[in-house]
């Protein structure tokens, strides 16, 4: 079997993120705020990539925990730097450097580094000087550079609703690709990177509003849902300079909503807290901006000079898959290609070709133009699962949705006819129903199942828990899965197995997300040696040695809501699977 899709596949880690080593300005403007406006169009786009956000999270636990590919993805702005009509004022450009290696020296660990594209845009107008926000759509009507972040530096910043003056704001995903700054906060070392953040998804500590209290509990009961949704920042009242100290000492007295006391991080760079004190991310904080920068964000390419490259392959139910890669960058003169994800360069030919194993892998694209070295890493860009079956049936189960109207399914030869199908299924009937199909196979052929979701939201997780599964005559596990976008296929290769054995590959948790029981399917008949659990900073929940099938059982019914990883070993081999308890 070969599957086309993106593999969900993480490691668990225990992480530092270290301060980074950086000079900050002792002016701290603590009376200007941020002025990102968090709309309930911003949530709802958020929960929309949800699904995608969750497999790039776990992938980036997976890269930390592996380090197998460290490269580093080089992300262009352009700086818009406003000066006065004769030229003058303005923010040098020694101060920004010191600014963007400042936001380096904290995204390195979100494996993103920043860099101004084709110089500085000076933008004289005293008009824009002393920038007020009813002016944005003026300037970058003129000013903006598609396919880039673009960076406003200004004088000042005013909010034209209040009147109030503003350190900076950004856009959420799914908004224009501008971020404003002052010109004094840009240096004070905290700022910029808490406008970056906003741009790469993420909340405030203190939630959505910066008017009414957080509804995150200080017990951490509903940190997926509320506050900033990431449950390693606590419920965070909104700090301020009036509740912490110069000496960053949180002295608020709020309560929530259960009466318990908020003590909330003061070091928080995506809080209100004073602007010297914040100096950190949070481990979840930096999965969130990597997986919004691979999903929602992952469009930017200097005009001038850029990496990129367009794959091509025949999918079959050979245990190989060959890939033609060919360049598409521009300005290059030299190519680098690591094609496994293993920091070690395979070609230095501008259009390789490489042949895969099973795998799930990260392609690295390094170019050069003779003076500048420019590196695009492409997270998890090919998966190619492959799984040869001895059966005589293969079995569908499937529950749908809430939208069971989108969803539709194929079972097909390898000559490309149509051997049974489904969908779309009836709306208000066939909602929230179980369907049992049984296919017929013959041995020595190539089956091919498809699953289509008309949305592109999948059968799982925002309209119900729905999920599809295909098990051999014995029960083994072929696939199985819900949250896979518009679609995915499955390559089924039916041939004799000789050697019944256990690999990482044979291997899958069901269903998942899980409430009460969540089942370890294993192809063939040898059982694991013993499983552990461990939540999302790496700590040890649950384990348990496998002695028999009842072992497969896992009870998850007294977990927190939240992400979790299974790793499951048998004869030195191990597999860690990502998991939600809801």
């Amino acid at each position: 079997m070969i599957k086309n899709t993106l593999a969900l596949k993480a490691v668990i880690i225990c992480f530092l993120f270290s301060l980074p080593q950086i000079a900050i300005s002792q002016n701290d403007h603590e009376l200007e705020n941020c002025g990102t406006e968090i709309t309930e169009s911003d949530l709802e786009y958020m929960r929309s990539i949800q699904q995608q956000l969750e497999y790039y999270e776990a992938e980036y636990y997976e890269k930390l925990a592996n380090r197998s590919s460290t490269a580093i993805s080089q992300i262009p702005i352009k700086a818009h730097i406003i000066r006065t009509t004769a030229g003058t004022g303005g923010l040098s450009e020694s101060q920004l450097n010191d600014a963007i290696d400042n936001v380096n020296a904290f995204y390195a660990n979100a494996f993103m580094e920043f860099y101004i594209c084709d110089g500085i845009n000076y933008i004289d107008n005293t008009t824009f000087y002393n920038f007020e926000t009813n002016e944005e759509s003026a300037i970058t009507f003129s000013h903006n550079v598609d396919g880039l972040i673009n960076i406003y530096f200004a004088q000042t910043v005013t909010s034209s609703s209040s009147g109030g003056g503003l350190c900076g704001y950004a856009y959420l995903p799914g908004g224009p690709d501008v971020i404003v700054m002052a010109n004094n906060c840009t240096t004070n070392g905290s700022t910029l990177p808490h406008e970056i953040g906003h741009f790469f998804s993420l909340l405030h500590t203190h939630g959505p509003s910066n008017s009414n209290l957080t509804t995150e509990l200080v017990d951490g009961s509903n940190c997926d849902t509320d506050g900033d949704f990431l449950c390693d920042t606590p419920a965070d009242p909104q700090l301020n300079s009036g509740n912490v100290t110069p000496d960053c000492v949180y002295v608020g007295s709020t309560v929530d909503a259960n009466g318990d006391l908020f003590a909330p991080d003061v070091t928080n760079i995506m809080s209100y807290s004073r602007k010297v004190c914040r100096t950190y991310f949070s481990p979840q904080q930096y999965a969130r901006m990597y997986a919004s920068f691979q999903t929602a964000r992952h469009y930017f390419s200097c005009p001038s000079f850029n990496a990129n490259f367009t794959s091509n392959f025949t999918r079959d139910c050979s245990d190989t898959l060959t890939v033609d890669f060919t360049d598409t960058s521009t300005g290059a003169t030299s190519w680098e290609w690591d094609v496994d994800g293993d920091d070690i360069v395979d070609y230095t030919e501008q259009n390789p070709t490489h042949v895969y194993g099973p795998g799930t892998y990260d392609v690295t694209l390094t170019v050069s133009d003779g003076t500048n070295t420019l590196t695009n890493v492409f997270a998890n860009h090919i998966v190619f699962e492959s799984e040869i079956v001895n059966t005589t049936q293969v079995n569908l189960e499937l529950f749908t949705d809430a939208w069971c109207e989108e969803t539709t399914w194929e079972f097909r030869d390898s000559a490309g006819a149509v051997l049974y199908s489904g969908g779309p299924y009836q709306t208000d009937v066939e909602d929230f129903t179980l369907f049992n199909e049984t296919f017929d196979v013959s041995l020595d052929e190539c089956y091919t199942f498809e699953i289509v979701d008309s949305y592109g939201d999948g059968i799982c997780c925002f309209s119900g828990d729905g999920y599809y599964e295909l098990t051999t005559d014995d029960g083994t596990v072929i696939v199985n899965g819900g949250a896979y976008g518009f679609g995915e296929e499955t390559y089924i290769s039916n041939e004799t197995l000789s050697v019944d054995e256990f690999s990482a590959s044979s291997i899958r948790v069901f269903p998942n997300p899980a409430s009460e029981i969540l089942q370890i399917k294993v192809q063939g008949q040898a059982l694991p040696d013993a499983y552990s659990i461990y939540n999302i900073l790496g700590q040890t929940i649950s384990q348990k040695k496998i002695n028999s099938l009842t072992d497969l059982d896992v009870r998850v019914q007294d977990f927190d809501n939240g992400m979790y990883f299974i790793k499951i070993e048998k004869d030195g081999v191990s597999k860690s699977i990502p998991f939600v308890k809801n």
